[in-house]
């Protein structure tokens, strides 16, 4: 296992919006950078720290207990990635064409952990990385996929691929199909850092075998939970048994708050991506990181399938994740009287150039009262309300300038557009 300190980041490009004068004389936001310094420093009292389990590049986000038990004073969390405008809007995309719930079938009978493994593990795949250097090839990280078309259409994490997404030139997809000794080329069709999904292809005049997609809504703690993957990046098809620890718990990953299933079965760097399957034989989540710690013992993670298949299918017949709210802002929680007497509360640290926010009429250093008629509290407050609207609804956001208050109708964007 190499590179076990290396910290996945955002790559966050914001454009500030200044108020008449310097930012470096805005007390605001020099409060709000005492505020990221101190919880930088102290975020190691704060968290446990979770490993993502691609092998060869590991990446840490934090775990947090729950939204309501979580303590402004001490959270800085960004609201949305800031992001580019894309090139391509919506408007211009075609019909889709893929469904999971046309694909999906159900399997009403339980089945022994031998007849899940011939079952399932077929449609598991080798992952790897590899690194172009001079002419020189050099395998550089592994992970776990598994195949969901029998036309090579293969789900795995977001965090397996990301360097191979971004340097193309540099690196590039390897997959391992069954019954196969070599590796064969993958194109990447899209991948979500949000829900640290991926979609890669494969071009292959072979019928693939394919996993069946299960229902992750109705999981209870101590259900059968087996997990299937490329172990250490060596070992694969490894094959480890254990329950479903908690069916839910809530993770803070890169400022957004998710579900996630938490399992006893045992992961190693190499499985991520790989399935965690039911005692149907179906995959009910995506394997992606667990702790680790010089006590901790079996605390594994995946995400529910059910949380990612329309992220999945969008991926598949856009390349890209469309439908999903966007405000195009981030936020910052700056504690009551942390500098120059400023008010406590939830303040614009950044917005997106022709984003909802900024049209809307937000600008750097509003605090932020009220969305959609709720009080704000904490960044991540806004997250749930925003993702409980659509694209294209309209809600009336109150933010505080210059002591007076002012309502901003604020129209829901589409993430896909930025």
């Amino acid at each position: 296992m190499e590179n076990n300190n290396i910290e996945h980041q955002n790559d966050e490009r914001p454009v500030e919006k200044r108020r008449g004068k310097d930012k470096n004389h805005n007390p605001v936001l020099i409060a709000m950078s005492i505020c990221l310094l101190a919880c930088v420093l102290f975020s190691g009292f704060q968290s446990l720290y979770i490993f993502r389990l691609n092998s060869g590049l590991e990446g840490v986000f934090s775990y947090t207990r729950g939204f309501k038990s979580r303590k402004p004073d001490n959270q800085v969390s960004a609201i949305e990635s800031i992001e580019e405008s894309m090139a391509n809007p919506t408007e211009a995309l075609p019909e889709p064409w893929f469904s999971l719930e046309e694909a999906a079938t159900v399997n009403k009978d339980r089945m022994s952990t031998v007849e899940i493994v011939k079952l399932v593990s077929p449609a598991t795949v080798s992952i790897s990385i590899i690194s172009v250097d001079d002419g020189k090839e050099t395998k550089i990280s592994s992970g776990t996929g598994f195949i969901i078309t029998e036309d090579g259409y293969i789900v795995t994490n977001q965090h397996v691929v990301d360097v191979a997404d971004e340097a193309v030139s540099t690196y590039y997809v390897t997959v391992v199909l069954p019954d196969e000794d070599a590796a064969v080329r993958a194109e990447i069709v899209g991948s979500d850092e949000q829900t640290d999904i991926a979609v890669i292809k494969v071009n292959t005049d072979k019928k693939l075998p394919c996993v069946k997609m299960g229902n992750s809504d109705n999981l209870q703690a101590g259900e059968l939970a087996i997990a299937i993957g490329n172990a250490m990046g060596t070992f694969d098809d490894t094959v480890t048994v254990g329950v479903i620890s908690a069916p839910s718990r809530e993770i803070n990953r890169n400022g957004y708050h998710v579900d996630i299933i938490q399992t006893d079965t045992a992961v190693n760097p190499g499985n991520s991506g790989g399935p965690l399957i039911n005692s149907f034989g179906e995959v009910i989540g995506i394997i992606n990181a667990k702790i680790i710690t010089s006590t901790s013992e079996n605390i594994g993670f995946a995400i529910p399938v059910n949380s990612v298949k329309s992220v999945i299918e969008s991926i598949i017949n856009y390349g890209k994740v469309i439908g999903r709210p966007y405000i195009g802002v981030s936020l910052k929680y700056v504690a009551s009287g942390s500098y120059y007497g400023e008010p406590g509360g939830v303040y614009v640290a950044a917005l997106v150039t022709g984003g909802p926010s900024e049209k809307a009429g937000m600008v750097l250093g509003d605090r932020v009262i009220a969305f959609d008629g709720v009080e704000i509290s904490d960044p991540g407050d806004i997250i749930k309300l925003r993702d409980a609207h659509k694209v294209g609804d309209t809600v009336e956001v109150v933010v505080e300038r210059d002591g007076k208050q002012i309502t901003l109708p604020l129209v829901i964007g589409d993430s896909a557009d930025y």
